[in-house]
């Protein structure tokens, strides 16, 4: 027996696709945790398991109908927005490539609310960055587990994939051809 994602009812398929979205998210953030990377070939499959996505979702799996067009704009938009920023210094090209294929999975109208998520969360996680990253601080994590991760270093750069991906998974489940 030959079973296709057709013959799955809506349900089953739009969580197995949500649970592949939300996966490599969080596989992007522990990656960018560890590494301080985010790996091309991850960025480039979420940004390829969108239009599977979409097209199952188009086949009528979900009853909703892609707006194509509003999901490349805007993660063209953010793409472009972020080499500009990655040109300048101010943010990795890991965390461009993420948010760039996160705003692809959202389209025009979750862009404000990924961005806004992003930014706030990035704030917060910043200051505990920057707050464990203290003398006195770094000096307990020490005696406690007698070697700090590499982004608590002074000079390290802080990995913003992490907030990227928090954002995105809280948004996951309102992904326009999801909801």
């Amino acid at each position: 027996m030959v079973s296709s994602w057709n013959s799955l009812p809506a349900n089953v398929a739009g969580e197995a696709i949500l649970a592949l979205y939300v996966f490599a998210l969080v596989f992007a953030a522990l990656s960018d945790l560890v590494s301080l990377r985010i790996p091309n070939w991850l960025t480039g499959a979420l940004a390829l398991g969108f239009p599977i996505a979409a097209l199952i979702a188009g086949i009528g799996l979900s009853g909703h109908r892609v707006d194509w067009i509003s999901h490349i704009e805007a993660g063209a938009a953010v793409f472009t927005v972020g080499a500009m920023l990655f040109a300048c210094r101010i943010l990795g090209g890991g965390d461009v490539k993420l948010l760039a294929a996160m705003a692809l999975w959202c389209g025009i109208h979750l862009l404000v609310p990924l961005l806004f998520l992003t930014a706030v969360i990035g704030g917060v996680f910043a200051l505990i960055v920057l707050g464990l990253r203290q003398p006195l601080v770094q000096t307990a994590i020490l005696a406690v587990l007698r070697r700090a991760p590499a982004f608590l270093h002074a000079k390290m750069p802080i990995p913003y994939g992490i907030p990227i991906a928090i954002a995105g998974v809280m948004l996951a489940p309102h992904l326009p051809f999801l909801a």
